[in-house]
């Protein structure tokens, strides 16, 4: 197996640390506006009391670690 070095492996590190921000700020924003839509449409919220950008952050930290998640 071969060692990686240093700067190699801060590379790694960042270049995943951004992939996963991006990929929760995709998810937040798909849970942002599928939560306004439901409370424009006075459907019953999922939590009672709970905003939306509330229920958009909780699905979006659910959802979003099984993608990072090896095998």
């Amino acid at each position: 197996m071969k060692e990686r070095s240093r700067p190699e492996i801060r590379k790694v590190n960042t270049a995943e640390s951004l992939q996963f921000k991006m990929l929760l700020s995709i998810a937040f924003l798909w849970f942002f506006s599928y939560a306004v839509a439901r409370k424009l449409t006075l459907r019953r919220p999922d939590i009672a009391g709970e905003s939306c950008f509330q229920t958009a952050r909780r699905c979006a930290y659910s959802v979003v670690p099984y993608a990072f998640m090896r095998v």
